[in-house]
C-alpha cells in the first residue's frame, strides 16, 4: 500500500509539516511533531484528506516504511492512527456512529437498546417474598425482628455469592445451583450462630425451614427464563473472516444481537448491513458507545498479545464485560479451564470419560432401568404388537441392522412402521429425500408409512422395543442416533466420532427437533453430546425427552 506525503506549509512561520496520510486509517503514518500534526490528524479523523485545507501543501508518493517517506536530517515520529473515535476524543462525538464499508466511511444509525436487566433480580425477590410469606403462615412463629433480619440478609448473601453480577453471555447451570446452594447455606449457618447470641428469637428449627424455602424459590426462579428479556446485544473484534463466522454462529440464537464489530482489516465485503469500524483497539469504546451489553474479542490475525491485553483495560475503565473467544466448538466449560505455564496463560480442555466408575454406573443404571420397563410395559407392547400385525401385511417387529460402538454392528428392534416392501420401494423416492447432504433418507409424508405406523411414530412408541437393546449392551437409553451401515461408509472424519460411544434411544438429536434437522446440525449434536458427556447430562435429556414426545417436533 503506497502512502501521500504531504509538506503542509504554516500561513505564518512558513515551515513544512511533513505528514504521511495512509490510504486506510488505523494504519501508521509519519508527522513533524509540532502544532500542526495534530491539526491535520484532526482533520484525517473526520475523513478530509490533510492537505485539503493547505493550499501550499507540496504531495508526493511515499513508501510504506515511514522513515523513507521524506528526506533525510527530517526529525519524524511514527503515530499509529487509531480508529476515528478516538481521534476525536476530544472533540464532540457525532450523532451516528462511524461505519467502514470497504475503503469508505459512511454514516449507519445504531438503535439504543432498552435495558430490563432488573427483571431477574425483581423476579428473584418475588419469589423469595412469596416463600418467605408461605413459611411463615404455613405454621412456623418467626419473631418480627427475625423475619427483618431475614428479609435483609437474604439478598445481601445472594450478592456475597455473586448472584446479582451481571454476566451478558450466560454462565453454566451447575455454577448458577452453586451460587443459591452456597447462599442458602450461609444463611443457615448464620442462623445457628444466631441462635447462640439472641436465644429464642432467632431458634434454628424455625428459621432454617424459612431458608430451605427462600433457597428454593431462588432456584426455580433463576433457572426458568424470564419472559420479556431483551437480547443480549454484542460487539465483534477479531479478524473480518472471524467476525463473520461469528455473526453466523450467533445468528442461530435468539439470545444474541450482533450491534457492530470492529476489525483488524478491511473487509472483502459488507458484513451484511451490520455497522462495522477499522481498528480492534478501540472495541470497548464502540462498546460503550452503542449501548451494548458485552465485548467478544476474537484473536487471530490482527489481534495481537499487547492489543488484547490494553482491550482488557479500556475495558474494564468502561465498564463493558469482556470476553476471549477460544476458538473451540461445543466444549462445555467444565472441561475448561486456564493455568498457567512458563509465564503463559494457557487453556486445558480435558476430555470426556469413554471408561471408568462414571460409565460403569451408566451403563449398570441403564440396563437395569430398560429390564423394569420391559416388565412393567410389556402389556402394552404385546398390543401394540397385535395392532401392528392386524394393521397391514408384514411381522410386527422389524429388524434391522445398525453399527454401533467401535463399529461394531447389531440387530436392533422397533415395531414395524412402514410397508413390508419399504426397503425395495426407497430406490424409488431417493429423488425426494429432505435431508441435504444425502447420507440420511428422510420425507416428511413417506407414502410407506402405514396408519397405525404414523401413530407409532408420532408418539415414539415405535422405538420401545429398542429397550431391550439396552438390556443386552448393544444401545444405551441415551446416546448418538444409532447409523446404518451403508451412511456410515458416507461418513467424513467428523461424523465418525459418534461412533466412539454407544447409539442411544434418545439424545440430544432427539430433543433437538430429530428430522426437522439438517444433516449437519444431527452430527454436531451428537458430537457435542459425545465430547461432553456426564450423567447430569444424560439426566438432562431424559427429562427432555418427555417434552420432545409430547410435542411430536420432527416425529415423522
Amino acid at each position: 500500500m503506497s502512502y501521500a506525503a504531504a509538506s503542509v506549509s504554516h500561513p505564518q512561520r512558513g515551515r513544512g509539516t511533513d505528514v504521511v496520510v495512509p490510504a486506510t486509517l488505523g494504519r501508521p503514518i509519519a508527522v513533524r511533531e509540532n502544532r500542526m500534526a495534530r491539526q491535520v490528524s484532526r482533520q484525517i479523523a473526520h475523513g478530509y484528506a490533510a492537505f485539503a485545507a493547505c493550499p501550499a501543501a507540496r504531495v508526493y508518493l511515499g513508501s510504506p516504511h515511514c522513515s523513507r517517506v521524506v528526506g533525510k536530517g527530517v526529525r519524524m515520529a511514527q503515530v499509529t492512527v487509531p480508529p476515528v473515535g478516538d481521534l476525536v476524543s476530544g472533540l464532540p462525538l457525532p450523532p451516528t456512529q462511524r461505519v467502514a464499508h470497504h475503503d469508505q466511511i459512511v454514516d449507519a444509525e445504531i438503535p439504543r437498546s432498552r435495558s430490563n436487566r432488573w427483571l431477574r433480580p425483581a423476579a428473584d425477590m418475588t419469589a423469595s417474598g412469596v416463600a418467605l410469606v408461605v413459611a411463615t403462615t404455613g405454621g412456623a412463629t418467626v419473631q418480627p425482628a427475625a423475619l427483618v433480619a431475614l428479609v435483609v440478609a437474604w439478598p445481601m448473601f445472594l450478592a456475597g455469592n455473586g448472584w446479582f453480577v451481571r454476566r451478558p453471555l450466560g454462565e453454566p447451570v451447575g455454577v448458577r445451583i452453586g451460587r443459591v446452594l452456597r447462599a442458602g447455606a450461609g444463611l443457615g449457618i448464620a442462623c445457628w450462630l444466631a441462635a447462640v447470641v439472641v436465644g429464642d428469637a432467632a431458634a434454628p428449627e424455625v428459621l432454617v425451614p424459612v431458608v430451605a424455602a427462600l433457597t428454593l424459590a431462588v432456584l426455580v426462579t433463576g433457572l426458568a427464563p424470564v419472559p420479556g428479556l431483551s437480547p443480549t446485544r454484542v460487539v465483534l473484534a477479531g479478524h473480518p473472516d472471524d467476525v463473520r463466522s461469528a455473526i453466523a454462529e450467533l445468528a442461530t440464537s435468539r439470545r444474541y444481537v450482533v450491534a457492530a464489530a470492529c476489525v483488524s482489516a478491511v473487509p472483502d465485503a459488507p458484513l451484511g448491513t451490520l455497522p462495522v469500524q477499522v481498528g480492534v483497539s478501540y472495541a470497548a469504546d464502540v462498546t460503550d458507545r452503542t449501548n451494548s451489553d458485552a465485548l467478544l474479542v476474537l484473536p487471530g490475525q490482527g489481534v495481537t498479545h499487547a492489543t488484547m491485553r490494553r482491550l482488557q483495560w479500556r475495558a474494564d475503565g468502561a465498564g463493558v464485560p469482556l470476553y476471549i473467544g477460544t476458538g473451540l466448538l461445543d466444549v462445555a466449560p467444565t472441561r475448561v479451564s486456564v493455568v498457567q505455564g512458563a509465564g503463559m496463560d494457557v487453556m486445558q480442555v480435558r476430555a470426556a470419560p469413554q471408561r471408568g466408575p462414571r460409565r460403569a454406573v451408566k451403563d449398570v443404571v441403564e440396563r437395569l432401568l430398560a429390564a423394569g420397563a420391559l416388565v412393567l410395559l410389556s402389556p402394552v407392547l404385546l398390543a401394540v404388537w397385535l395392532m401392528v400385525r392386524r394393521g397391514s401385511a408384514g411381522p410386527g417387529l422389524f429388524r434391522q441392522e445398525r453399527v454401533g460402538r467401535n463399529g461394531e454392528t447389531f440387530t436392533m428392534l422397533k415395531f414395524r412402521t412402514m410397508t413390508s416392501t419399504a426397503a425395495e420401494e426407497q430406490a424409488e423416492l431417493a429423488e425426494l429425500n429432505q435431508v441435504d447432504g444425502g447420507v440420511i433418507f428422510k420425507i416428511r409424508n413417506d407414502p410407506r408409512i402405514t396408519p397405525i405406523g404414523g401413530f407409532l411414530r408420532r408418539y415414539s412408541v415405535d422405538e420401545v422395543p429398542q429397550l431391550w437393546n439396552v438390556v443386552t449392551g448393544q444401545m444405551s437409553l441415551v446416546g448418538p442416533r444409532p447409523a446404518l451401515p451403508q451412511e456410515v461408509e458416507r461418513y467424513d472424519l467428523d461424523p465418525r466420532r459418534r461412533l466412539a460411544v454407544k447409539p442411544g434411544i434418545t439424545g440430544l438429536w432427539q430433543v433437538s427437533g430429530r428430522s426437522d434437522l439438517s444433516w449437519a446440525e444431527s452430527v454436531r449434536l451428537d458430537v457435542k453430546y459425545v465430547d461432553n458427556w456426564s450423567l447430569m447430562l444424560d439426566v438432562s435429556i431424559l427429562c427432555r425427552t418427555v417434552g420432545a414426545v409430547l410435542n411430536h417436533r420432527g416425529a415423522y
